[in-house]
């Protein structure tokens, strides 16, 4: 056999998952791989196997118990299989990944990217000590609602739950035709089709309760991708229908700060005298006047009117806190 066969991602993932199950000690057979992995039986013996044969694994099966057991400690190694900067990539991401680690995405990605790490020569591990990322606020999603909306995305059927609105004042029933998870910032949303508003909504995780998958199913369409929503604008999730032109005046430190990223597609940006001006389109609204806000007296917005209203009405706010 050819030792320098690449393996396919999909395929890590399975034999991932296989080491991790008979490592634990809980003797795992084919079938119950194959029910956990959502796939067919022979794939699996397939996947044994590759693991016995060119990754040398001590995999025995133990008629008693009638599963699967490594015979001596074992950890698997790809350092036939993957190139030096594959390696890297995949590793490194694993520090990127921190930003979703109170997720169960994260554990999920965390155990594929560890199946990697004794291939790793000293050298690339050290230069992975020298990667990491800044913290971020956190949120916890609670494992039993990640389920139902994936168990809800395979099926393409109708999810029903209750929603708390962003001020902690209202809940109502919510029925959704769940197209996408999506992350934001270690946030998770869900982006689907609301028939309650009969609009395309968007819905954080941490404010979902009651999540039940429905038996009524929907058609997915084929223009479900959230990103193409945002055409105009890379300032995260949150979203409403109509694009909106900004333009906002900055000063003093804030100037340099603007000038170094792309906040939108058609953004433009002009210097004058003492302060720097950005117009856009965009269609995301509360992460733009936050923005404005965060950078208070550097910042003041032009338009659109409604957002000139707020950042007056919070600075007249602010000022009364002050006096």
């Amino acid at each position: 056999m050819n030792t320098q066969t690449k393996i396919t991602y999909r395929m890590l993932e399975r034999i991932s998952y296989i080491h991790r199950k008979i490592k634990s000690g809980c003797y795992p057979n084919t079938k119950q791989l194959a029910f956990d992995l959502e796939s067919g039986i022979a794939t699996i013996s397939r996947d044994l196997d590759y693991m016995r044969d060119r990754m040398y694994a001590p995999i025995e099966y133990d008629y008693a118990q009638k599963g699967y057991y490594y015979t001596e400690p074992f950890e698997p190694t790809l350092q036939n299989y993957l190139s030096e900067n594959d390696l890297r990539v995949l590793l490194s991401a694993k520090v990127l990944l921190s930003h979703y680690k109170n997720t169960p995405v994260y554990e999920d990605a965390c155990s594929v990217l560890d199946l990697l790490s004794s291939a790793m020569n000293g050298k690339n591990a050290e230069l992975l000590n020298r990667i990491t990322v800044a913290p971020t606020v956190e949120t916890t999603v609670n494992q039993d609602i990640w389920n139902e909306i994936q168990d809800a995305l395979n099926k393409n059927h109708i999810l029903q739950f209750d929603y708390t609105d962003r001020w902690g004042k209202q809940t109502e029933q919510r029925k959704l035709r769940p197209y996408q998870l999506v992350l934001d910032d270690g946030v998770c949303y869900l982006f689907g089709f609301d028939e309650l508003r009969n609009a395309e909504r968007i819905f954080s995780l941490v404010r979902m309760r009651n999540v039940v998958v429905t038996d009524e199913d929907f058609e997915l369409p084929d223009d479900f991708e959230f990103s193409n929503r945002l055409v105009d604008g890379n300032f995260g999730a949150v979203f409403k229908q109509k694009s909106e032109h900004y333009k906002i005046e900055f000063y003093r430190e804030a100037q340099m700060v603007v000038k170094e990223r792309k906040w939108a597609e058609n953004q433009i940006i002009k210097d004058e005298e003492n302060k720097t001006i950005i117009e856009f389109d965009s269609t995301q609204f509360l992460k733009i006047k936050a923005w404005v806000l965060s950078n208070g007296c550097n910042a003041k917005p032009l338009e659109p009117e409604w957002l000139v209203k707020e950042w007056k009405k919070h600075a007249v706010e602010m000022a009364k806190m002050v006096l």
